[in-house]
């Protein structure tokens, strides 16, 4: 058989697992992954945008302060010097009359006497580097702090007097413009993020979808449908890729189809000699009486050599039917505590000790939708795995829940590890380092099971059984006669 196909049991769970991937939202998936891309990169462009906005903004602003406040400082410098040469006004009257914004302070030093037009500003507030730089003949300015506010204090010499006019300007205009601009520029980083994460999952949505198209028809493919094939839909960069994506999956058919007829021809071939064997076999048997000891010790073994045979061919029919496709399933009301019974009551005509079955009271009334032989055949797989590799069947237990009935088959033995309770359903597995190693069988009873139920839209589980040893699980829909 093709091992590119994976089992029965595990399709189910790889196609929801590749389903929940392509849409998931989320960080884990292509798509988030993008959209926080074009979240970092938003982040980034915004900040730095911000960070040069700033830059230039504050010092486009300060620049255009520093020159209205030395023009005005100017103009004002030059009033106090015509007025200071005339005659008839006081020092502090030409101060006075001098025009200022709002909040400024007007200074005027004359041989070392100070003159202010305001109760808070004097002489002591003015560095005194600042005053001799501008007594000495040359004019200057600088952003200081007086009573706890910045403010920007330009000096300037009057010619051809020994005397300077000082004049200090708030700016706390300014600041609050600096405060505006940047509670905007960081608001507007802020809220780039969230809006590039919609506008990345948004704009990548069509890109994506062809990965959601690919991946929608890989899961179909895991889940066994061969005949899915992927619809470019007209899109010119996906064709290439659709064109090779489909010629894979038709030569994965093509071996698997023929693998399966193979396999299907070569037990068919082997049930005429197996049958002439049995004929043979049950000819000699009519005699074992007239053969030796050993002679009946080898009728023994051969007899169950050649029944274990033929169950591993008709093992193989059924597995090579359902790979090459084939949904015959029959599905009709089952009453599970009838069939139960059947097969219970064949056990024990094999010589096996009966064994308690737990059921609701209205266990009569329970029905299945199912295909009665599938479904025989299943339970019928589950009890031989239980007595031939679990250490001996312990029990049933038949239960309903909603549109559920579950049917569980206990056993006597170690239990089935964790690490292995996926891969006993597979082909020709067995579990390790339990006794199913050392029992025979080929290991097909499990992976028929998985293919029944499937067929039937059922499903089988393991797990611990409360009473030790493993608890395998069926789980089919109410039937509508419940």
């Amino acid at each position: 058989m093709s091992s590119a196909v994976l089992t029965a049991a595990d399709r189910p769970a790889v196609r929801r697992r590749l389903l929940r991937t392509a849409r998931r939202p989320g960080p884990r998936t292509l798509r988030g992954r993008a959209a926080l891309a074009f979240g970092a990169i938003s982040l980034v462009l915004s900040t730095a945008l911000a960070l040069t906005v700033w830059g230039a903004v504050s010092q486009y602003l300060l620049l255009q302060r520093e020159r209205a406040t030395l023009a005005q400082a100017s103009a004002n410098s030059a009033q106090l010097q015509r007025g200071a040469s005339a005659a008839g006004l006081t020092l502090p009257q030409l101060l006075a009359q001098l025009p200022r914004q709002t909040g400024s302070t007007s200074l005027f030093v004359d041989s070392g006497e100070w003159t202010t037009t305001s109760l808070l500003v004097g002489r002591d507030d003015l560095p005194r580097g600042l005053r001799d730089t501008v007594v000495e003949g040359s004019p200057a300015r600088q952003r200081i702090t007086v009573q706890g506010e910045t403010v920007l204090a330009v000096g300037i010499p009057l010619a051809g007097l020994e005397d300077a006019y000082f004049e200090v300007f708030p700016l706390d205009e300014l600041d609050r413009t600096y405060r505006v601009l940047g509670t905007v520029l960081a608001l507007a980083v802020l809220a780039s993020v969230p809006l590039s994460l919609v506008a990345g999952w948004w704009s990548t949505r069509p890109a994506l979808r062809p990965l959601e198209r690919i991946s929608t028809v890989a899961g179909a493919i895991a889940a066994g449908d061969l005949g899915a094939r992927l619809d470019p839909q007209g899109d010119p960069s996906l064709t290439p890729l659709a064109a090779s994506f489909n010629q894979t999956v038709a030569a994965l058919e093509a071996r698997v189809r023929s693998d399966a007829r193979f396999a299907a021809d070569v037990s068919h071939e082997l049930r005429t000699p197996l049958t002439a064997m049995l004929g043979a076999m049950s000819l000699v048997e009519e005699h074992v009486d007239r053969l030796p000891a050993d002679g009946q010790e080898g009728l023994a073994l051969l007899r169950a050599e050649v029944l274990g045979f033929e169950r591993l061919v008709a093992d193989l029919l059924e597995i090579s039917r359902a790979d090459a496709g084939s949904t015959d399933a029959a599905l009709e009301d089952v009453r599970v505590a009838d069939l139960v019974r059947a097969l219970l009551a064949r056990r024990s005509l094999a010589g096996r000790p009966p064994v308690p079955v737990e059921a609701p009271d209205d266990v009569d009334q329970l029905v299945v939708r199912a295909d009665k032989r599938r479904l025989e055949r299943v339970l019928g797989n589950l009890i031989d795995n239980a007595d031939t590799h679990g250490q001996g069947l312990r029990g049933l237990v038949l239960a309903a829940d909603g549109g559920t009935v579950r049917i569980s088959v206990d056993d006597a033995g170690a239990g089935v590890p964790a690490g292995d309770r996926d891969r006993v359903f597979e082909r020709f597995a067995r579990g390790a380092g339990s006794s199913r190693v050392h029992t025979p069988g080929a290991g097909l009873g499990l992976a028929l099971v998985t293919r029944h139920l499937q067929a039937m839209d059922g499903s089988v589980t393991v797990g611990d059984s409360p009473q030790g040893g493993a608890r395998f699980t069926v789980e089919l829909p109410l039937g509508s006669t419940r």
